[in-house]
């Protein structure tokens, strides 16, 4: 496996790859306040459900010809199924991140085997940084979530800079932590197209967004944090994966001529995360050659 197996150069370009891992030992924890509000209104993880679910998004995902490639489950690590935090398809090569919750510090040792160390163009050794704050928009247009609980500054700071050195435009965008990732309140749809929680973002993130010709779909507070209602999976020529519960958020889709592929996975979103978090794209068509 060579250092440019894998390509992305955008959020949005036609999928063909990506990574996921079976919810063998999946479980709702308090580590996150989605999950804390599921918990605490006693709420019950149904195995066969999530299972099911996660069948259904496989099925969904290879109908729309995208090969799944899958990590293999370890025992005591809850939340290895969101396999958007812990490594980063980029232009240049794989990253592998650094994460910051020690339930999820173990996932690296599954992540290097599964690319091998010849695969890997750069670790993140300064500070923390999750693949949920990572948005590689466009080529040459990057930005990182920070909250200081998953991703601070120093990591925010390393990752942005090996795009800065090949001329990138970035930029960090700061919001409260308990929305976890930035992928909980942003995410792109479509080629300047993005589901945003207008009401989070500061007026300024909002403003250069926009300036960067991108419009901003509204999704409210409570959609996000009962439904994930941001975190949804854009497939490319104009579709996107988003769950079954998220009926207003897929209505608005649909309203913009999206196709809406929308498997049910809301034993997933009660524990934190959804399709976005479940998925890391290893292979994109490059925006830049369309």
């Amino acid at each position: 496996m060579t250092a440019n197996k894998w390509f992305i150069d955008s959020e949005t370009g036609d999928l063909s790859d990506v990574l996921l891992c079976r919810p063998d030992y999946y479980s709702w924890i308090p580590s996150n306040d989605i999950a804390i509000e599921t918990l605490e209104r006693n709420g019950r993880l149904d195995r066969q459900a999530l299972q099911g679910q996660f069948d259904e998004l496989v099925h969904a995902l290879g109908a729309n010809d995208v090969t799944c490639h899958f990590l293999t489950p370890q025992q005591g690590m809850p939340y290895q199924v969101y396999t958007r935090d812990s490594s980063q398809t980029t232009p240049f090569g794989t990253v592998v991140t650094k994460l910051m919750r020690d339930e999820r510090v173990g996932e690296e040792a599954e992540i290097r085997s599964f690319y091998g160390d010849d695969a890997v163009w750069r670790s993140c050794a300064k500070g923390h940084i999750e693949g949920g704050d990572i948005h590689i928009i466009r080529p040459g247009l990057v930005v990182v979530g920070v909250t200081g609980c998953r991703t601070d500054e120093a990591g925010a700071a390393e990752f942005l800079g090996w795009f800065e050195e090949a001329g990138w435009t970035t930029r960090v965008i700061r919001f409260p932590k308990h929305f976890l990732h930035l992928d909980v309140i942003f995410a792109m749809v479509a080629e300047n197209l993005a589901l945003c929680a207008v009401d989070v973002l500061a007026d300024e993130d909002l403003d250069w967004l926009r300036a960067q010709g991108i419009r901003l779909l509204p999704v409210t507070y409570k959609e996000v944090m009962r439904d994930m209602g941001c975190n949804v999976l854009a497939l490319g020529r104009e579709r996107v994966v988003s769950p079954r519960h998220s009926k207003r958020v897929n209505e608005m889709l649909r309203a913009e001529g999206l196709t809406v592929v929308d498997p049910e996975l809301n034993q997933f979103s009660q524990g934190g995360g959804s399709v976005h978090c479940m998925t890391m794209p290893l292979r994109r068509r490059s925006l830049a050659a369309s």
